[in-house]
């Protein structure tokens, strides 16, 4: 990796703040040294029928689908996931999402600082 560029095969798997049973959670950009003060983009990797449960949190993200299949939930919408979907979530909108394939469904999903929690504790 350079000070400028590298893969996200070698980002540290996180377990702070991560809510998704059979799932991983890698930092890609944000505060602390990662290029990005005012959010986080996190990279969620599901490996196949992992799901999240159902939540709702005082700030808005987005998410963008960059391999496999899946479905994201809105507001009781459901959206087919593949490669290049895209979805924003309101604040204080209900939302899940989860993997209906037989590989991995990875997703770049963005937040601000305070949202790269456990929504379903806070922590």
């Amino acid at each position: 990796m350079s000070e400028y560029g590298g893969n996200i095969r070698d980002l540290p798997v996180v377990t702070g703040g991560h809510f998704i049973e059979n799932s991983t959670k890698k930092i890609v950009f944000g505060p602390d040294g990662r290029f990005w003060d005012d959010y986080v983009m996190r990279l969620f990797t599901l490996e196949s029928g992992a799901e999240s449960s159902i939540h709702a949190h005082a700030w808005c993200h987005w998410f963008m689908c960059i391999k496999g299949e899946g479905y994201f939930m809105v507001d009781g919408e459901r959206i087919p996931l593949e490669f290049g979907t895209w979805i924003h979530v309101p604040s204080g909108v209900r939302h899940n999402f989860g993997n209906t394939g037989e590989g991995e469904l990875m997703g770049l999903c963005i937040v601000p600082p305070e949202g790269d929690v456990n929504p379903l504790t806070g922590c």
